[in-house]
């Protein structure tokens, strides 16, 4: 192969051209489009070219990069540590101190393996793992169990059904009047409701919840609420039996598992019923914020709730029903009057 020395004059230029042989695409391109006598060496063409793809540059990541990783809302655990363990082999030379930490953090606050963690701390990541792993075999075991139960339970009921109406009742229709009406008939008369027992989910009556327009998640509503103390009312403990829930589905006003926290119904009623008593506004949209100030107003002025005008009065006609106040309504009650008065005249 021919081989020739360049002169060192020209070996600025050479490396300047020889530069653009290595590049291809968009960096190309912008070699192309460099103006015309703009770098005078080969040094100015390297500073320029990192200058301008400088952003392009993959960062190396950091241990503290880990603290942004958490639980996500209905994420399994299992989700959570692949997730975790991805990120943290992308560190080099990662703080095993840092990552047992932020792997703690990163976990709901209510959850089994948080407790255990912060109970007793563990020296290196791989004893955090080697309970991770123990806690993920448990919950799927028992969403297996669940799940099992679930399906006999309810094949059985499907093939068994019994009906609880009586037998002179099954035709009739279900009443469909207003639920706190029949909850306080049965109170009232020392029975026990059942109301909505015995009839398919999708057939009752539905509960008409308030609406809103929060600016928040509801998880995150939650969590203000925990701060308000005893200003809030929380709900009692679900009546369905645990194995009759949906494990994977958890509710942090409930504090226990069955629904999503952002169906739960006592969680819409209460917070309306804040609302209403003027806490939790900060966390209206705007909508929302003139909503509640222009029924304030209203409530103010009287406008609201104030009972309706009755209807106006054309003409009065006055009309007997029946027969007369003083001597009766029959006949003979009639003539007994009459011969009283005579003989009382005598």
């Amino acid at each position: 192969m021919f081989t020739a020395a360049i002169p060192h004059d020209l070996r600025e230029a050479c490396m300047c051209k020889a530069f653009r042989s290595s590049l291809s695409g968009p960096v190309l391109q912008w070699y192309t489009n460099l103006p015309n006598n703009s770098i005078d060496s080969f040094a100015q063409l390297t500073d320029t070219f990192v200058e301008q793809f400088a952003s392009s540059r993959k960062l190396e990541k950091l241990s503290d990069d880990l603290y942004t990783i958490t639980e996500r809302t209905g994420e399994n655990l299992r989700a959570y540590v692949g997730r975790f363990n991805r990120e943290k082999m992308q560190i080099p030379h990662c703080n095993q101190a840092i990552a047992i930490y932020a792997f703690r953090k990163g976990l709901r606050f209510d959850s089994d393996l948080y407790k255990e963690l912060t109970k007793y701390p563990c020296k290196t990541m791989e004893d955090v793992l080697a309970k991770a792993w123990a806690q993920i075999k448990w919950e799927e075991d028992e969403a297996n169990f669940v799940g099992k139960a679930n399906s006999s339970y309810y094949g059985g009921r499907r093939n068994n059904r019994i009906d609880r109406r009586s037998n002179d009742r099954r035709s009739e229709p279900y009443p469909t009047s207003d639920r706190k009406n029949v909850q306080s008939r049965h109170e009232s008369s020392g029975e026990r409701s059942t109301y909505g027992r015995g009839i398919p989910r999708s057939s009752r009556p539905k509960v008409e919840t308030p609406e809103y327009n929060l600016s928040i998640e509801p998880v995150d509503l939650v969590a203000v609420m925990r701060k308000m103390g005893k200003t809030v009312k929380w709900p009692r403990k679900m009546n369905a039996l645990p194995e009759h829930r949906d494990p994977k589905l958890r509710c942090k006003f409930h504090g226990d598992h069955g629904h999503r926290t952002e169906d739960c119904i006592a969680l819409k009623f209460e917070v309306a019923e804040l609302l209403k008593q003027g806490h939790l506004r900060e966390f209206l949209t705007d909508k929302g914020k003139q909503t509640y100030a222009r029924r304030d107003d209203q409530r103010q002025t009287g406008s609201v709730d104030s009972p309706p005008e009755p209807p106006r009065q054309d003409r009065v006609i006055n009309c007997i029903s029946g027969g007369s106040e003083v001597s009766g309504v029959s006949y003979s009650a009639a003539k007994r009057h009459t011969r009283q008065v005579s003989n009382a005249e005598i």
